[in-house]
Formats: C-alpha cells, sequence, structure tokens
C-alpha cells in the first residue's frame, strides 16, 4: 500500500536538494510532484531534478495565459498552482486563493485540514514536494526532507 509524504520548502534550492535525495534514496522521479505559486520556480526544479514537465492547466498558455497573468496582476482573478509530477494533471490550474487547491489535494487523500494549510503554503509561494511511495519508506523520505529544510505544516508567516 502506498503512502504521501509531503514536504514544504521555502527555497528551490532546498526542494531541489530533497528531491534529488528522495532519487538518490531509491525513490523514482515518476513518484514525486512539486507544486507552487511561481512558473518559472517550478520549471527550475523540474528541469534540475526530471520530476516531469511543469503543468499550469487548462486556459493558462499561450495568449489566454498571458491574459490571465495581466488579470492576477491586476488582481482582477485569482492566482492558479502549477505543478510538475505525476499529480500536476490533477492538481496544475487550481485556484489558490479560493479552496481549489485545498479540493484537489483532498481528491489525492489528504484530511481536509491539512490541505488547506498545504493550499495556504502555496499561496505564499512555498514549494509543496509530495511523494507517492510504499508505506515502508515514508519513515526514510520524511527523514530526508527534514534534512533539507523541511517546513512544518503548521507553521505559518
Amino acid at each position: 500500500m502506498t503512502t504521501l509524504v509531503i514536504g514544504i520548502f521555502g527555497h528551490p534550492s532546498d526542494a531541489v536538494l530533497a528531491i534529488e535525495d528522495l532519487k538518490d534514496n531509491g525513490i523514482k522521479a515518476k513518484h514525486i510532484s512539486a507544486l507552487t505559486k511561481q512558473k518559472s520556480t517550478l520549471e527550475r526544479i523540474s528541469h534540475d531534478t526530471g520530476i516531469g514537465k511543469t503543468e499550469s492547466g487548462a486556459g493558462n498558455a499561450g495568449l489566454f495565459g498571458t491574459a490571465r497573468e495581466v488579470g492576477v496582476g491586476l488582481d482582477m482573478i485569482n492566482d492558479t498552482a502549477v505543478s510538475a509530477g505525476p499529480a500536476a494533471r490533477k492538481l496544475a490550474g487550481a485556484d489558490l486563493e479560493d479552496d481549489g487547491l485545498a479540493v484537489s489535494l483532498i481528491g489525492l487523500g489528504i484530511p481536509e485540514a491539512d490541505a488547506l494549510k498545504y493550499a495556504e503554503h502555496a499561496e505564499n509561494e512555498r514549494i509543496i514536494v509530495i511523494v507517492d511511495i510504499e508505506e515502508n519508506q515514508s519513515r526514510q523520505a520524511s527523514e530526508i526532507m527534514e534534512r533539507h529544510h523541511a517546513i512544518p505544516l503548521g507553521s505559518a508567516e
């Protein structure tokens, strides 16, 4: 049976180092996802770690994506999450300011209270790394995340 291990990172280099360490310890990139608010940040993380193409969701590319970015910049519409890895299709494009991302995280099996906190961290431009692994690997994955400065779920700024 698999379980999710989730780490929150304040700096892209910490997320990259954690992902690389996970891979060095036998966790395949195809089991690692990441999400955040900043597309360019996630594109660098994805490129550096090989976890998969960054996706921003339907309607967030091309001319519509440019118009959307202008609307977000003017506070006319809400910002959305970008994601890479196997969970990208479920998480990319989820609304960060309403419950869109939290609902998507709940759909992955994350309890509602935790999903709301993770969504808040993403809104605050932190990087969320999600690893879908066998239960017997969860402790090791958690220790790796902590070693690379994972932020506790309950901390807020």
